[in-house]
């Protein structure tokens, strides 16, 4: 007698079963996904700061000095003061890019004081080259756009809308996320300054030993004139050099520029100043100090280390 074969089958409840098991289970892998590629992001940018540290060693052994901050004028206060090419323009050759050199030092205002301003004023566009994005130059982790658009919406001041750059001759360059060490709250006693302050140091100069003092950092944000009603968008982060202002190329170890400037990336809008390291890690930023090691410093332990050796930040060159 033929028997019939019935095909066996799933039932809803057993697909909706396998289905919720599924998701738990890519819920339960995403976190480890996304912490395991911020790893990675965290490694390259580390790596990004190690390359322009060794970049900076091998420009002092050929030039015998570290880099001008910005060439600017060599009066302090003048107009020119916080305008000119910087100290991440010096040093393309050394991480690779010789072509992208030999472009921006092609250009007739290569070295002058107000060179941003002045071409701004000649052409309306940037310098041919400052428009290229340098991948070491970039964190990874950032989503700061690529180049300084004219307008842009800070974030946490999205109920304000798109501002306008303050400096136009900060539009169309292309953006950085690192900065280099100014100084602290004691002077300007960092490692690179500009033209009108103390330029062209050498590392025999750091009294504190290069592993004790900080070279460069992530600075990776934008600031606003104001949180309650903002009309613009001030010192956008470009490797160029300063376009009107030097907080587009360094920073400042004061004690009242905390690291991450007490918000982060969602709220960049609320940063207490515009001196401050910034980057998109969780809890803290990256550090390259002279001795070409990297170091991630948290928050916490800067403020501990503030508590325990208050003046630590009175000696020269020191974070």
């Amino acid at each position: 007698m033929r028997r019939n074969r019935i095909r066996g089958a799933f039932t809803l409840v057993e697909l909706l079963v396998v289905i919720a098991i599924i998701g738990l289970l890519v819920g339960l892998l995403l976190p480890a996904v996304q912490s395991a590629r911020e790893a990675a992001r965290r490694m390259q940018c580390s790596n990004n700061l190690k390359q322009m540290a060794l970049a900076i060693h091998n420009y002092e052994s050929s030039f015998k000095k570290i880099p001008c901050a910005i060439m600017g004028s060599p009066i302090d206060g003048h107009r020119f003061d916080d305008d000119g090419f910087g100290w991440q323009s010096a040093i393309l050759p050394f991480i690779e890019q010789q072509n992208l050199y030999n472009q921006i030092t092609g250009h007739p205002l290569w070295g002058a004081e107000g060179a941003l301003e002045l071409n701004q004023a000649l052409s309306g566009r940037p310098i041919p080259g400052g428009e290229v994005e340098v991948a070491t130059y970039r964190c990874p982790s950032s989503t700061l756009p690529k180049i300084v658009p004219e307008f842009w919406a800070i974030p946490g001041g999205q109920n304000f809308g798109p501002l306008v750059a303050e400096q136009r001759q900060m539009i169309g360059y292309a953006v950085s996320d690192y900065k280099t060490a100014g100084g602290s709250c004691y002077g300007n006693d960092g490692a690179m300054h500009k033209r009108s302050e103390a330029p062209w140091r050498r590392f025999a100069d750091f009294t504190d030993g290069l592993s004790n003092s900080a070279l460069l950092c992530e600075s990776s944000y934008v600031t606003g004139n104001g949180t309650t009603a903002p009309t613009r968008v001030e010192d956008w982060p470009i490797w160029i050099g300063g376009p009107g202002t030097d907080e587009s190329i360094r920073t400042n170890g004061r004690t009242n520029a905390p690291i991450n400037c007490k918000c982060n990336p969602q709220r960049m809008l609320f940063a207490i100043n515009d001196d401050c390291a910034f980057s998109f890690h969780a809890g803290g930023a990256q550090f390259a100090f002279a001795d070409g090691s990297v170091h991630f410093s948290l928050r916490e332990h800067l403020l501990r280390h503030l508590l325990q050796h208050p003046l630590d930040f009175r000696r020269p060159n020191t974070w």
